[in-house]
């Protein structure tokens, strides 16, 4: 039997209040509501085969600009239009400006004063499709960037001929209106540009162009013709566009409700309004007709979150008393299993603003998931500059302290996480013999063996060794001991360290200049890890400046990239292998160094400065002029692509730091979360809501995988001018857009949609998730002309069917599930059919009467059973299901492997919506069936009697093809597997076609348990003769195990293999194996050595020392499977490998157990 389960994903629900500010990766959305009118006005409805015309007037009939309508219309008029450009992935609303200036502009923002520079625009952007000129207009309203990009069609700003229009107030009143023309002369990509220093050419009511940059204030004068829009005292801190200080002593109305005029500080922001006018036709090249595989998937960026994770609680104090640069609350994390540690100058940790402090100085301990205080406390007398987690699963702690819970250590400590005790055997004692003595651990990294250190310090003792000369930088073993063998001798303090992977080189940054005595090492260098410590002169590191400061204070590398930021406000990435330097990023004068860095998994590095205004994108110079390629906002924080450098336009969304400057950590955890660290005390967890934060706030990974797409698209219904379309639908979709040609016409939250005809009425279908990922496209789908039947509609039995029920106190007839079976008496209700969820159609029963086994019965057609291959049943199991086709078992879900009966209890209760997004699916052979009538039955059961949703659904698809027993209407007996019982030799399923070819108990399977990880082919074709071998479930922590496993926590890996080698014979294209496996904790599913899916796994690369993102018990971990269907594509005929990793979430974790099962068809 086959089963494919559909994996969830979850998402955030954005606040439905008032300020909806659009994430700039989200997609397009310029009204309230993406579900667009599915249907043209009648006027507009083309005949199959017409052109169609694009006037706005409807989305089936969007024109791909304000410009084109007026073009095509003369008299068209200011109004709602509907919109779509070829960079728009639907149609939307839209006011355009039909009479200003010959007309053709779209209105881009509104409002006085409280315009936003953050790329995600600001308010209700539904408010933006009309205009008004009141006191209800007041209030800020903006498109985010990348909806103006969009509209753009993603052309350059400064090759746009109108470039962009403000048209603001030029009385109290609102009667009249100035015009303020500005041609950005280097803008590409649309940015709201109040805080940046954009050159532009600036224009007042059509007069002479002044060239100066935006966050000037450039005009005829300081009053009434000058352009005031860069925050300062003389705004009151303000974003709008203003007027000069001169007009600031005008006697008129400036402060009442309902002036068009508001004085803040020095500046009057008048009421204003935005416009752009691209000129796209709307039969434009650039609409690309769709080939008839259809369209790929697109996904919004890597990035994080630009909103908080919600958590209550932090830190809080000041261990020192010492405000100044670098005794920031904040300074290091770390995480070691499913803890994250949280280093730097604090007293002691809260719960929300009003909470009362317990103390832990310097070091805490928090849940890497939910952000709660673990209660683990610590006693540190200084600061803590540095954490990192050892490969043993051991913490080791550095920075500025001398002793620690009471107990002398200076600089560094090893903590146990398992108990919050400081580990005995780490004896290194560091000093420094200049200076005053004063020691300081910056920075730490692991290599090869080795903990790097960078700081303050000359000597180091410790491992039974003495007074290693050790200059600012070192390493030493994991027992502690200092290499004497290996010493740069940096003359200047060292800020930060990183040893790359790729090269095997070490980098320092800081405040020196010299190495090994008078070897130029100018504020960052690179080192061999030999002993020796020789310097690569040829990497050679230049500044931003020559006269300002030139330390630097971060470094990050991974791949073929090391990335090094300082000052003055840089961030610079190099190649590992030739030196050369491969990007860079500025933040001019105004803004801050780089403080803080870390590349996440999935290829983005994130790095921290004390800025709040613009990100120069490939500037390598500190001044401000105009060598650089674009500008993109940053608060705080900015994200790059680890491997080009580029800037990924995402900041965090209002970030408040309490001395202004920014963050000093950084780090992602295996969940792949941000969390920054400083003396962050407020953070936004949406548009409109904010939160207390001590010191650091966490911004959670985006859902950035692109949902399935719809399946079986198709016509239920149609006239001569309109087609119904219906589909499958896919378990995370919010929405479904419909293409027709070249472009989107329709959307609904539905499976099914009336869309006019026209063009060349070539079909499609995407899904749409709540993160704003878009599914690849159906294939094309013509519909049948008006009159006649689809041939191509392989539904047999629809979702929505009608069912005959019996959900009584008692089992149903042992006969129940046969076609000869009497239902007439059941009961009939449309599916889905349950309770507990306001999705379902059918409610069945009260709680008082809700049986353990409920039961259901339809009928479907097949014309003529040996002309098919087959059908696949697709089906929802809440809790538990048993599949029946013509009396025939053909599938269960959650159901084990013995007799079933009507006791019998489900294996795990899934929420309602969690069996809708995991449905299962089954091929049923065409020997199961019958031409002409047959019956599906499905009994579901439930896990437990209060369970609180039970459901059924199931559809039924048609499978062309030829049977493989034309000639018999009884199932054949599929050959049993062979050689389960010795894993030194393959599976032998050759003469299977179908059935369960790796059952769970009996099936022996090699294992591999060191701490060390196997040869590197293992999963492909390398010996297995020297691992261990046993049956399934093998692990610790399971009762239930064939074998058990016995490991120390102290000999424990992270990383358990388990393989073996099955003989599937000879591979067809329609061969599948499906494949279920524990994931306890995590675990990664491998074919031929091919990663083929995960499990509580994050993204990136995984290695032996990679931890789960999650700690699951035995239970959930042998109930919550991971499900895969495994193509023809990824087999090979003969003998393939199975390989699994599973990975624990800590060393510590309960219980660590495989097992796995798979069925085959071919």
């Amino acid at each position: 039997m086959q089963q494919v389960i559909v994996q969830s994903k979850g998402h955030v629900m954005a606040s439905a209040i008032s300020r909806l500010a659009i994430v700039a990766t989200a997609p397009i959305v310029a009204c309230a509501s993406l579900a667009f009118a599915p249907m043209a006005h009648a006027d507009n409805i083309r005949q199959p085969g017409q052109s169609v015309t694009h006037d706005g007037l409807s989305a089936a009939t969007a024109a791909a600009s304000c410009w084109d309508i007026k073009q095509r219309n003369p008299a068209a008029s200011d109004g709602t239009y509907w919109l779509q450009t070829p960079a728009m992935d639907a149609p939307a609303q839209f006011f355009c400006d039909q009479t200003t200036d010959g007309g053709g502009w779209v209105l881009i923002g509104r409002g006085r004063e409280g315009w936003e520079g953050w790329s995600g625009g600001k308010g209700d952007t539904s408010k933006l499709t009309t205009r008004v000129r009141n006191t209800d207009a007041f209030d800020v309203v903006q498109y985010s960037n990348a909806t103006v990009n969009q509209l753009l069609n993603n052309e350059n700003v400064k090759d746009q001929a109108d470039g962009v229009r403000v048209l603001r107030s030029w009385s109290a009143s609102g009667r009249s209106y100035q015009t303020v023309d500005l041609k950005f002369t280097k803008m590409t990509d649309f940015v709201w540009p109040f805080k940046m220093a954009h050159p532009v050419n600036v224009s007042l009511d059509n007069r002479a162009s002044i060239y100066t940059y935006m966050w000037n204030t450039p005009g005829y004068d300081q009053g009434w013709n000058a352009l005031q829009v860069y925050p300062s005292s003389r705004t009151g801190w303000t974003i709008g566009w203003g007027y000069g200080t001169g007009a600031a002593s005008w006697g008129g109305d400036v402060s009442s409700s309902t002036s068009f005029f508001h004085k803040s500080g020095q500046t009057i922001f008048p009421y204003s309004e935005a416009y752009v006018r691209p000129r796209i036709s709307s039969d434009s090249s650039d609409f690309a007709r769709l080939p008839d595989e259809g369209g790929a998937e697109q996904t919004v960026s890597r990035a994080v979150s630009n909103y908080a994770a919600k958590t209550s609680w932090g830190v809080t104090g000041n261990i020192n008393g010492s405000y100044a640069e670098g005794n920031i609350q904040v300074q290091a994390f770390a995480q070691v299993g499913s803890t994250m540690y949280v280093g730097g100058n604090f007293t002691g940790v809260k719960q929300g603003e009003n909470g009362a402090e317990k103390s832990s100085r310097g070091l805490a301990a928090f849940d890497v998931n939910t952000g709660d205080w673990t209660g683990q406390a610590f006693d540190f007398n200084a600061q803590v500059k540095a954490l990192l987690a050892l490969p043993d699963g051991r913490l080791l702690v550095a920075g500025d302290f001398t002793r620690v819970n009471g107990e002398a250590h200076i600089g560094t400590v090893v903590i146990d996480p398992s108990t919050g005790a400081i580990d005995p055997s780490w004896d290194l004692s560091i000093k420094n013999a200049l200076r005053g003595g004063t020691v300081s651990v910056r920075a730490l990294d692991y290599y090869d063996g080795y903990v790097y250190l960078g700081g303050v310090f000359t000597h180091l003792s410790g491992g039974g060794v003495s007074n290693v000369y050790g200059r600012n930088a070192a390493r030493v073993a994991l027992n502690a001991r200092p290499d004497r063998a290996w010493n740069p001798e940096l003359s200047g303090s060292v800020q930060a360290v990183a040893v790359s992977e790729d090269n095997g080189a070490f980098y320092a940054g800081g405040h020196f200049t010299r190495a090994h005595g008078n070897d130029r090492a100018w504020y960052a260098a690179k080192f061999s890890t030999a002993p020796g410590a020789v310097q690569d002169t040829s990497f050679d590191f230049q500044p931003s400046t020559v006269s300002a400061g030139k330390y630097q204070q971060t470094i990050s590398a991974a791949g073929k990239r090391v990335f090094i930021g300082g000052s003055e406000h840089s961030l610079f990435g190099y190649d590992t292998g030739s030196n050369l330097r491969t990007s860079g990023s500025l933040m001019l004068s105004n803004g801050g160094d780089l403080q803080a860095s870390t590349i996440s998994a999935n290829g983005v590095i994130y790095g921290s400065c004390h800025c709040s205004d613009g990100s120069y994108q490939d500037k390598y110079d500190w001044g401000v002029n105009e060598n650089w390629s674009r500008i993109d906002e940053i608060k705080w924080v900015g994200a790059w692509d680890a491997t080009t450098g580029e800037n990924l336009h995402w900041t965090p969304f209002e970030l408040s730091s309490r001395r202004k400057t920014g963050a000093w950590a950084l780090t992602t955890d295996t969940n792949g979360n941000l969390w920054a660290g400083g003396d962050f005390i407020l953070s936004f967890t949406d548009s409109t809501h904010s939160q207390w934060n001590g010191g650091f706030a966490r911004y959670d990974k985006r859902d950035n995988v692109a949902p399935d797409a719809p399946t079986y698209l198709r016509t239920s219904s149609a006239t001569a001018s309109t087609v119904t379309l219906t589909w499958e639908g896919v378990s995370d979709a919010v929405s479904y857009e419909v293409l027709r040609d070249d472009r989107a016409i329709g959307s609904t939250e539905s499976t099914s949609i009336e869309v006019p005809r026209g063009g060349e009425n070539r079909f499609f279908v995407r899904a749409v998730d709540a993160a704003g990922n878009r599914s690849a496209t159906t294939p094309v789908y013509v519909p049948p002309a008006y009159g006649q039947v689809d041939p191509a509609n392989p539904v047999l039995l629809d979702a929505g069917a009608t069912w005959r029920y019996r959900a009584e106190n008692s089992p149903a007839s042992e006969d129940w599930a046969r076609t000869s079976f009497d239902d007439s008496q059941w009961p009939t209700g449309a599916a889905p059919l349950g309770y507990g969820d306001s999705r379902i159609a059918t409610v069945l029963g009260s709680k008082d009467s809700r049986p353990v086994t409920s039961y259901f019965r339809s009928h479907f057609q097949v014309s003529d059973a040996s002309a098919i291959k087959g059908v696949t049943v697709r089906y929802m199991a809440d809790d538990g299901a048993v599949v029946y086709i013509n009396g025939h078992e053909v599938d269960r879900t959650r159901m084990g492997s013995g007799t079933v009966s009507y006791q019998t209890r489900a294996d795990y209760a899934p929420s309602y919506s969690a069996a809708v997004d995991s449905m299962s699916e089954v091929f049923v052979p065409a020997a199961l069936l019958h031409s002409g009538d047959n019956v599906i039955a499905v009994e579901t059961h439930v896990n437990y009697m209060r369970t609180a949703t039970v459901g059924m659904q199931a559809s039924i698809f048609r499978v062309e093809g030829t049977p493989d027993n034309s000639d018999s209407h009884e199932p054949s007996v599929p050959a049993e597997p062979q050689n389960l019982g010795d894993a030194t030799g393959p599976i032998d399923v050759r003469g299977m076609t179908s059935g369960e070819v790796i059952p769970s108990g009996t099936t022996q399977w090699n294992y591999w348990t060191s701490t060390s990880a196997p040869a590197s082919d293992w999963a492909t074709t390398g010996s297995l003769a020297d691992w261990s071998r046993g049956a399934g479930p093998i692990g610790w922590g399971d009762a239930n195990a064939a074998t058990p496993l016995d490991i120390a926590k102290k000999d424990r890996a992270v990383t358990y293999y388990f393989a073996r080698d099955i003989d599937l014979g000879t591979i067809t294209p329609a061969t599948s194996l499906v494949v279920k496996v524990r994931a306890d904790d995590g675990v990664v599913l491998r074919i031929n050595g091919t990663i083929v899916d995960t499990k509580r796994m994050s993204d990136g690369n995984i290695t032996h020392t990679t931890y789960a993102n999650e700690a699951v018990t035995v239970s959930k971990a042998s109930t919550d499977l991971l499900e895969v269907t495994i193509p023809a594509s990824s087999l090979t005929d003969g003998v393939n490998r199975i390989g699994v990793e599973e990975h624990v979430n800590y060393k510590g974790t309960a219980s660590m157990t495989f097992d796995l099962t798979a069925t085959m068809v071919k």
